[in-house]
Order: structure tokens, then C-alpha cells, then sequence
């Protein structure tokens, strides 16, 4: 048996440093062989661009109208603004540019154009006909249980209305200049002149609103003002009477008099404090001349008050001193009299100048309210007269610098711009299609590929066959054809493998089936043979036999099966020259499990006599993936050879079908790829071409 030595699946390929590497190499030979898929993906793209650019759409015109916002700030009159013109910041610019794409305005130019008429943008005056995808979807629908609704029926105005606005907005794009203070509405529709009368009714609707919402600001506020000035003028009325009738009732009218009462007051007090000493004075000579009681005192006190006439004149003395006594008596009571009218007038005055003083007060706070009443009314006069001149000065704060125009060629479908894009689309899907689909499949493509999974080496890359070979059809490949030729190149790898021992007993199998391990080990086996070596070609798949069904007649006969289980020697069951100068050994009668029979030891009996008789022995076995026939053979064989289908086996596969057989204790000791397509070969190697000028000149 061969060697036992392991070796260890790799699952990525880096470089010496261990970082990944990216292999163009690899990526490109993946596109390469994709690449009539690819120009597939190119055509149809080509042919859809075509269909949609000059077929399937429908010619479309587009017009632009421009205007720009005006930061001049032009008064007629030297008055202020009810509404002040709006600035250019770029928050205000980008506040327009979503005011001329809106919904308010484009349901504006809707209703001025009339368009919910226009079948171009009311859908539903076009004839639907039959649409397959909506009897699909209805009929879905109705599966499901759902609500279908019917598209002919009559819809409401506002919801039919809002579809039109939808549909117009589809079509118009509203953009600002770049650094510029100008906004492009553009507009597109299957009528050259309809889409310049939609652009130009944008531009002229949003101005008119601006104007609008001006002059409806303004009327406004010349409503309110004009309303605050009626009040404000009966509120002044209202003051002024209130004036006038304060100043009606009041005897003061003024300050000035208010002082001359006030001095007046001050006159009386000085007089009223002179007569009170006088009535004290008064008291004081009533009391000293009523004490005195000689003549002589009393003549002395009357001539000293001035009452010495009236005692002279008197003929008693004592009637005359009772008459001084009396005039003494009504001169303080004529003093006391007096202080008391002057206190009355007094009080009298301080009445009058109190109730004077808050009549003045209240005049002149009624004089300040019609005053204030007065400046109110003639400033809201002043205002709403300025603002009733501002109704007929009212301008936009924009304005149209270029009007639209029917074009003259429609604007989409661009077509070229759609070939293009389809070619690339086309070619692009067609790359990313085959780079995952060969992803996905992981599949193997090279010999440097599988160097990256695993460190057994690939000792054979063959081509396919230049035609379809069959186990029975071995002789075919010739010493003179280029298939004969890649499989004495295998010989000799086989025969050179272990140095100067070549090696006896040579097992194929492969990873998954149809990889060509049958017809390969009969092609081995028939070149074997041509060099004189006694071969014998074992077919070691004893559950579909491939090997025995045209090389002999099926299992009809005895063979591996029967000499293992006893029922048949070697020499019985060996069909010499079956093939050309090499022997077979049939699967034979198969009627238990290949893989039980193996296991019990047979084998090596079978092996060891078969190793006296014949310098080669070729097992032909089942897939290591399918079941475990092939690692139990491989354990006998001096060479195993594992193969592998280029474009076809799995990677995931192949990697499992390494592990299965290194777990199993037996590494395989080389790797075949086959079936490379010479379409590909420039990859990896010589050309078809040059191989065939080699030996048919």
C-alpha cells in the first residue's frame, strides 16, 4: 500500500504574510468564461434599450420657463410696506423652490389649464383596454379575498383631482441656479405647445399669488385700520364732549383761577387772625373796665379805650359809666360778629376751591385722554390712508426672464442615452451574473485554484476529449491525437510518483460522478497495456458498474463480487483482453452491501494474489462524496488518485471528499482536473491549436 502521510485541506489562499490576496488572474478567468453569458446579457440589454427607446415610450417635450427673485427694493412713495419683499438667504430660495413644486400651486395651474380634461394627465380618460398585469392582480385579489375596485366606475372630484396633481408634478422639475438667485421650471408632456402653456402658467400663477397674497395682506390690514379709525374718531367725539361739559359745570375753567381762589383763601386767614386779636382785646377791656369801681379809675379807663366823650357827655356819672360799660359790650359783640363771617367765608372758600381743584383735575385729564384719542386717530388716519395708496403699487417679488417655447424635438427618451445605459446595465448584470453564479457554485477551475485548497499536487490538467470516448472506446485515443498524448503523460506521472518502485495497484475515484474516473481508468489501463505491462482493470463500482456494463454484459457474469464472497476465483471471474491487451475483472453479481464486503478482509486476498499476476492493477471506484467504497479500497492501493471536473466539480465538495478520505486514514497521493475545455486552455497552458499543429504538422 501507498503512503498513509495527511495532509490538511486549506479553506483560503493568502500570501507568505498572511494577508489575503486578491487574484485578477482568477476574477478575470471567471469573466472570461462567462463571457458568451455576458454578451447574452449585452444583447438583451440592447434589445431592451431598443424596445424602450424607440417602441415602447412615448416621445415626450420638454419646456423651461425661468424667473428670478428680485432683491430690489423700489418704492414709488416714500412709505412703508404692509408686506416687506423677501429676502435672498438660501433658506428663502429653497422656501420657493418647494412653494413652485407644491401641491397648492400645481392644483392651481390644474384648475387654470383645465387639465383634469387632458388625458394625458387624467389617466382616467384613457381607454384601459385589457391589461394582463391587472387581471393578474384582480384575479389574485379575489384568491386572497380582497376588495377589488373597479377602475371604471366614476371617482370623486377631489381624489380624481389630486391624481391629476400628482401626475402633472411627476412631470415638472423646479430648480435653483446654482449662485444665482433664477429658478427653472421645467415641464414635460406628449404635446410640445401644451408643455410650454404648463411651464408658462407656473411661472405666471406664482407671481400673480405673490401679488395676490400682497394686495390680500394689505386689504386686510386696510380693513383693520380703517375700522380702528372709526373707533379711534368716536372716541375722540366721545372725549371732547366730556370735556366741554366738565368745563360747563365748573366755574373754574383754569388753573389761574384756582390760584386767585387759593390767594383769596390766604387773605381771609390774615384777617381772620387780625379779628380774633381784636375780640380778644375786646374781652380783655370788657373785663378791666367791668372791675373797676371808684370814678376816678373809671374815668381814667374810659379815656384810655376812648370812651371819655361818651362819659363826659353823660350828666350821672354813673349813667355815664353804664354807657361805656354797654358800648364796650356791642363793640365785642360787632368783633366777634365779624370773626365769625369772615370764618364763614373761609369755609365757603375752601369748599369752592376743593370741589374747583378736582373739577380742573378732571378737565385736564379729559383734556389728555381727547388729546391722546387725537394723536391715535390722525396717526391710523395717516397709516391707512399710506396703506390705501400701497393697493394699486403692489408688484411681485419676481419675475419671468425667460419665457417657454415649444420645442422643436422631444427631450426624452434620450436614445442613445438609454443604448448605452443598456449595454452597460446589460453587461454589467451579465458580470455580476456570472461572477455569482460561479461564486455560488464555487466550482473548481484550475490547478492553481485547487493549490490553494489542499497541498496534494495536481499531477495532470487534461483536456476534453476532442470527441465522446466510452470505457469500451479506449483504444481510440491513439498514440498520434492529442488525447492519446495527455494520457501518457498521466502514464508516466503515475509510474514516476514513488521514485523506482512503480507502483502496483493504481486507485481513481473522484469527488462527485460523471467526472470521468471510468473512461480514464480504462484509457490507463489500454495505454498500460501497449507498453507491455500485464494490466488488470478492476471495476470497483458495485452498485452501478459502469465499466462492466459494455465490457461484460452487465453483471450477468461473476466477478469482484463473487470473489470476494467466495463464490468465484480470481482466475474465473479475470475476462482476459477484454479491453484491447488489458484484462477486467467485473463488478459481478452485486447483492449486498459493497461497502460490508469490502470491509471484511477479502480484499487483501484478492489483492495479494492479484499483485503475482499482473504488473498493474486499476481500480475504477465510486465517488468519495456518495459513499465509502473508495476509502476503503484506497487503503490497499499504492497510488490514489483523486479526480475532479473542470467548471463542474464543487469546491465544498471536493474539500469534503479530502476530508472524508484523510480522516479515513488515506490521503490521496495526486489530483487530476479533467475535462478542461480548450476554449479556456490559454489560461493554463498551450492552446488547442498548437497542440494539434504539433502532430498533424
Amino acid at each position: 500500500m501507498g503512503s498513509t502521510n495527511v495532509s490538511t485541506p486549506k479553506t483560503s489562499f493568502a500570501a507568505d504574510d498572511g494577508q489575503e490576496v486578491l487574484d485578477l488572474g482568477a476574477i478575470f478567468a471567471i469573466i472570461w468564461r462567462g463571457r458568451w453569458l455576458i454578451c447574452a446579457c449585452i444583447l438583451m440589454g440592447l434589445i431592451l434599450g431598443i424596445w424602450r427607446g424607440y417602441i415602447a415610450s412615448t416621445p415626450l417635450y420638454g419646456a423651461e420657463v425661468q424667473l428670478v427673485l428680485d432683491t430690489r427694493d423700489e418704492k414709488v412713495v416714500d412709505i412703508e410696506s404692509v408686506v416687506s419683499s423677501l429676502s435672498a438667504t438660501d433658506e428663502v430660495i429653497r422656501t420657493e423652490v418647494h412653494i413652485l413644486g407644491g401641491r397648492e400651486l400645481g392644483g392651481q395651474v390644474v384648475d387654470r389649464l383645465n387639465l383634469i380634461s387632458d388625458a394625458e394627465f387624467n389617466r382616467m380618460l384613457r381607454d384601459p383596454g385589457f391589461s394582463p398585469v391587472q387581471s393578474l392582480k384582480n384575479t389574485i385579489k379575489r384568491i386572497l379575498g380582497m376588495e377589488i375596485y373597479d377602475l371604471n366606475a366614476t371617482p370623486d372630484p377631489a381624489f380624481l383631482r389630486e391624481k391629476v396633481i400628482q401626475t402633472l408634478l411627476a412631470n415638472t422639475n423646479v430648480v435653483n441656479i446654482p449662485d444665482t438667485y433664477i429658478f427653472s421650471i421645467w415641464v414635460l408632456s406628449e404635446n410640445p405647445f401644451k408643455a410650454a402653456d404648463i411651464a408658462n402658467a407656473f411661472a405666471d400663477t406664482y407671481i400673480e399669488n405673490q401679488v395676490a397674497v400682497k394686495l390680500n395682506v394689505t386689504e386686510q390690514a386696510t380693513g383693520w385700520l380703517a375700522e380702528r379709525v372709526t373707533e379711534l374718531r368716536s372716541q375722540l367725539e366721545t372725549n371732547e364732549r366730556r370735556v366741554a361739559e366738565i368745563r360747563a359745570q365748573a366755574d373754574v375753567t383754569n388753573s389761574a383761577q384756582l390760584i386767585g381762589l387759593e390767594n383769596r383763601l390766604i387773605s381771609l386767614r390774615s384777617a381772620l387772625a387780625e379779628r380774633a386779636e381784636d375780640v380778644a382785646l375786646q374781652k380783655t377791656k370788657q373785663a378791666s373796665l367791668s372791675a373797676l369801681q371808684t370814678e376816678e379809675d373809671q374815668r381814667a379807663a374810659a379815656r384810655r379805650y376812648g370812651y371819655g366823650p361818651l362819659l363826659s357827655r353823660a350828666e350821672d356819672p354813673q349813667a355815664g359809666w353804664r354807657a361805656v360799660l354797654a358800648q364796650a359790650a356791642r363793640d365785642l359783640r360787632e368783633s366777634e360778629a365779624k370773626e365769625q363771617a369772615i370764618r364763614r367765608s373761609m369755609a365757603d372758600l375752601e369748599i369752592t376751591i376743593a370741589t374747583q381743584s378736582d373739577a380742573l383735575t378732571e378737565v385736564v385729564q379729559a383734556e389728555r385722554d381727547a388729546e391722546a384719542s387725537r394723536l391715535l386717530f390722525e396717526n391710523f388716519q395717516n397709516r391707512l390712508r399710506e396703506t390705501s395708496m400701497q393697493v394699486g403699487l403692489q408688484r411681485a417679488d419676481s419675475r419671468v426672464i425667460s419665457r417657454a417655447f415649444p420645442p422643436d424635438r422631444p427631450a426624452l427618451p434620450n436614445k442613445g442615452q438609454i443604448l448605452v445605459i443598456s449595454v452597460f446595465l446589460g453587461g454589467f448584470l451579465g458580470t455580476v451574473l456570472v461572477v455569482v453564479l460561479q461564486l455560488s457554485r464555487a466550482r473548481l477551475h484550475s490547478a492553481a485554484q485547487i493549490a490553494g485548497l489542499t497541498t496534494v499536487p495536481v499531477i495532470a490538467v487534461l483536456d476534453q476529449f476532442s470527441q465522446k470516448i466510452k470505457p469500451e472506446q479506449a483504444s481510440a485515443l491513439g498514440p498520434q491525437t492529442r488525447d492519446g498524448e495527455a494520457i501518457r503523460n498521466l502514464r508516466t506521472s503515475l509510474l514516476m510518483a514513488q521514485g523506482d518502485a512503480p507502483p502496483q495497484v493504481v486507485v481513481f475515484t473522484s469527488a462527485e460522478s460523471g467526472d470521468g474516473k471510468s473512461t480514464l481508468s480504462a484509457a490507463m489501463a489500454h495505454n498500460m497495456a501497449q507498453i507491455g505491462k500485464s494490466v488488470l482493470l478492476v471495476d470497483g463500482d458495485l452498485r452501478r458498474h459502469y465499466l462492466s456494463n459494455p465490457l461484460a454484459d452487465g453483471n450477468s457474469k461473476p466477478g469482484l463480487f463473487d470473489v470476494l464472497i467466495g463464490q468465484s476465483s480470481l482466475a474465473d471471474a479475470v475476462l482476459p483482453g477484454a479491453l484491447g491487451q488489458a484484462d477486467i475483472l467485473p463488478a459481478g453479481t452485486v447483492s449486498g452491501s459493497a461497502a460490508d464486503l469490502l470491509s471484511q478482509g477479502g480484499l487483501t486476498e484478492l489483492l495479494a494474489l492479484a499483485r503475482t499476476h499482473w504488473d498493474i492493477i486499476i481500480f475504477d471506484t465510486p465517488p468519495v462524496s456518495v459513499v465509502p467504497d473508495a476509502r476503503i479500497i484506497g487503503h490497499h492501493a499504492d497510488l490514489l488518485i483523486l479526480l475532479a471536473q473542470w467548471n463542474t466539480t464543487r469546491q465544498s465538495v471536493f474539500v469534503d471528499a479530502l476530508r472524508q478520505l484523510e480522516q479515513g486514514g488515506r490521503s490521496p497521493d495526486g489530483i487530476v482536473l479533467t475535462k478542461v475545455k480548450t476554449t479556456a486552455k490559454p489560461l493554463y497552458g498551450a492552446t488547442r491549436r498548437s497542440r494539434d499543429r504539433y502532430y498533424h504538422g
